[in-house]
């Protein structure tokens, strides 16, 4: 099953579909973005919904995002 045709079959978790938006955006491929915001709209409407990226104390769960506190505190303090 090619990448199309898993994106018309809501195949794809929301994280699997930032990063194909990620990669969609730097291709400029309109096709495959389109797609993205059919499927996010199909899970939505499923009543699916993407996981938190902050915990209930408001701290970053992802990698990145720990990082861009972590530099975003550093600026204040400085």
């Amino acid at each position: 099953m090619n990448r199309i045709e898993k994106l018309k079959n809501d195949a794809y978790s929301f994280e699997e579909l930032d990063t194909l938006h990620k990669n969609a955006t730097k291709l400029r491929d309109t096709e495959t973005l389109g797609l993205i915001e059919v499927s996010r709209a199909s899970k939505t409407a499923k009543g699916e919904k993407p996981k938190s990226k902050v915990d209930e104390d408001g701290k970053p769960l992802t990698k990145r995002g720990r990082r861009e506190e972590r530099a975003r505190r550093q600026g204040l303090n400085q």
